[in-house]
């Protein structure tokens, strides 16, 4: 989210009563915090002064693009953003939280406070969120209810035989057509969360937005079960509030033996990937083929991580369009980026199981994958050495020289492979 001078950001802290449960219908809660929702956005969208607001709200701090305010008497949490075009209000954004700053409710309002939407985050005993509720405020029934760690489904694909491992932000394994490709031992699915510490990798990202998560690995996993049928897929939730489980994540691939792995994702802090690099450097026969990034510019003079570690089991891939250009926003590197192969209009499957178009670098990872998972299928005792000589064989120059090995203009294509 860009901030600008006429961009507001109001930080209000609020710890919600102990009895809010908000998953109930006609909820007092619920009317009491539409009521503090309707006494701010009537303050702020008219500029008058609102006596009762005025009286129950302490400012704690204020700036530019924000202010904090807490409430002493109610002992309330709330996060209040208000989006500001040619000096006018246009959209408001209520957030609340629990005692521990944990976001329980968003109200989303427009210029005139009319509620255009409300959403619920449900936890469990564990505080790990369950579901996302959608209420209407105008009779606090729920609406849509959004899961976001569903049961397990029973999965009978026993395989030892050439499975990939995929870290990302999990996977939706309850769209059917998936679950022929999802890697299983003793019916239960190959694969963890090691964000939410549990068995079931559902595909959820919650940093930006926890009402709105977005979701990555999913369409991911489509391109792998599409390029590489044969193949079986062990999703893993990459462990985002603490990097250093990545060894804890290497060990549990290794464990399963697990070979060949997809990583569609990076940062420019080293500190966010020193365990993930101890632990590739104690497991030198597991292959992780890494997205360079879509940043946009060079990593060998801006390093982007892991695609920038210099390790022998990483290869490092970047996207083309179909003629071989560099895909718009994807990073380059004669040194730090190993091969670049088309993937800016990628047919994909997305969270809700629904056929898109995508593109980037993240999606350059799994093509690349499938056809080292390809390759794999008909030479199993192949070493990651075997696998760079094919790949370099595949590989071709065109243009100004971006990579260190070239072009694969066709991942598709089994050439060199049977």
């Amino acid at each position: 989210m860009i901030l600008i001078n006429k961009f507001l950001i109001l930080s209000i802290f609020i710890i919600l009563l102990p009895r809010i449960s908000f998953g109930n219908t006609n909820d007092y809660e619920l009317y009491e915090v539409k009521n503090y929702h309707d006494q701010f956005c009537s303050k702020l969208v008219s500029n008058i002064t609102n006596k009762n607001i005025e009286d129950e709200w302490i400012t704690t701090e204020k700036r530019d693009n924000y202010q904090l305010l807490i409430n002493n008497n109610k002992k309330i949490k709330l996060k209040l953003q208000s989006f500001v075009r040619k000096k006018e209000i246009q959209k408001l954004i209520f957030t609340f939280y629990s005692l521990l700053n944990k976001p329980i409710l968003e109200l989303r309002s427009n210029k005139n406070c009319k509620i255009k939407s409300a959403r619920v985050l449900i936890y469990d005993k564990k505080d790990i969120p369950i579901k996302i509720n959608s209420v209407d405020m105008s009779n606090y029934n729920i609406i849509e209810t959004k899961f976001l760690n569903p049961d397990l489904p029973i999965i009978n694909n026993e395989s030892n035989k050439n499975i990939i491992g995929l870290i990302d932000t999990g996977i939706n394994y309850t769209i059917e057509k998936f679950k022929k490709n999802i890697a299983t031992k003793n019916k239960k699915i190959i694969g963890y969360d090691f964000w939410d510490n549990d068995n079931k990798p559902f595909d959820s990202d919650p940093r930006q937005n926890p009402f709105y998560p977005r979701h990555h690995g999913t369409t991911v996993f489509s391109v792998l079960s599409k390029e590489a049928p044969e193949s079986k897929i062990a999703p893993y939730r990459f462990p985002a509030n603490d990097m250093c489980k990545f060894k804890d994540l290497i060990d549990h691939i290794a464990e399963n033996s697990i070979k060949l792995v997809s990583l569609s994702m990076g940062s420019d802090n080293i500190l966010d990937w020193v365990c993930f690099k101890e632990a590739l450097e104690k497991n030198k026969d597991i292959l992780i083929i890494v997205s360079a990034g879509n940043n946009g510019f060079n990593i060998d003079k801006k390093p982007i991580y892991p695609a920038s570690l210099d390790l022998d089991n990483i290869i490092t891939v970047t996207s083309s369009d179909q003629t071989g250009r560099l895909g718009r926003g994807s990073n380059y590197g004669r040194s730090s980026v190993d091969f670049i192969l088309p993937a800016e209009r990628v047919e994909v499957i997305d969270h809700r199981g629904v056929r898109a178009s995508t593109g980037g670098t993240s999606y350059a990872v799994p093509r690349l994958v499938a056809l080292v998972s390809r390759y794999i299928d008909k030479n199993s005792k192949a070493s990651i050495d075997d696998i760079l000589s094919f790949l370099k064989k595949r590989a071709i120059q065109k243009g100004k020289k971006i990579t260190k090995y070239g072009w694969i203009p066709d991942p598709l294509d089994n050439y060199l492979i049977d």
